[in-house]
């Protein structure tokens, strides 16, 4: 039986991939990078920003400062997040129905501030019991650290755990944590999150009938 289900935060509770993307884009063009939007997807979409920095260090073959790097973004995020800030369709309330029948939690790659920072901006703090931020982990996504780490907080089994992400490495940190995975089309292709057990194109496709049946499914499989 699924007892709790896990968050992931950007691209999933919250819109805020191009702030992300811009504030990679203007923290590495001091040292000679400019990256499209593809290349940014590529190096830094679903990973820890400390990772992302390491990918576009390799790709542009440079020696980035990257502890520099990562204060400036997260200086930078917290800027550009008042006026840029936006939640997906449905995922504030899909959030407060499921909170009466499952423990919640959030496993977000983001920084601690990012993540106190969007859940009490949009007022769900309170729905999580516990929330794990990339500084609560030395491995992030797709490493399945994150989400072990979770499970083991809510003293339950990963297999009792459901994920909701939007992309690939989380899928797959999920999925090789042992954790039950359904993969939201907001920020990537139904192709990259094939090894979800359930992809869907929007939150009203979520539910606590929908969370449930991912385990008697696989049970009789």
């Amino acid at each position: 039986m699924i007892k709790a289900v896990l968050f992931d935060m950007n691209g999933i509770i919250i819109d805020d991939e191009h702030i992300h993307e811009m504030a990679f884009k203007e923290t590495v063009k001091p040292y000679g990078i400019e990256m499209d939007h593809s290349t940014y997807l590529s190096c830094c979409a679903g990973q820890t920003d400390r990772a992302g920095y390491e990918q576009i260090a390799s790709t542009f073959s440079k020696n980035l400062p990257i502890d520099d790097l990562l204060l400036q973004k997260s200086q930078m995020y917290l800027k550009l997040f008042p006026a840029n800030k936006k939640d997906y369709p449905k995922v504030i309330d899909l959030i407060h129905s499921l909170a009466k029948n499952f423990t919640l939690a959030l496993t977000s790659s983001s920084s601690r501030a990012e993540v106190d920072l969007i859940t009490k901006e949009f007022d769900i703090d309170h729905e999580f019991s516990i929330t794990i931020s990339a500084d609560d982990a030395t491995k992030g996504k797709p490493n399945p650290e994150p989400y072990l780490i979770t499970a083991q907080k809510l003293n339950l089994q990963t297999k009792e755990c459901v994920v909701i992400e939007d992309s690939h490495s989380g899928v797959l940190s999920a999925k090789a944590a042992g954790c039950y995975c359904i993969g939201v089309t907001t920020t990537h292709s139904k192709e990259d999150l094939k090894e979800a057990d359930l992809v869907v194109g929007d939150f009203s496709q979520i539910n606590t009938e929908v969370i449930q049946k991912l385990a008697f499914q696989n049970k009789s499989d």
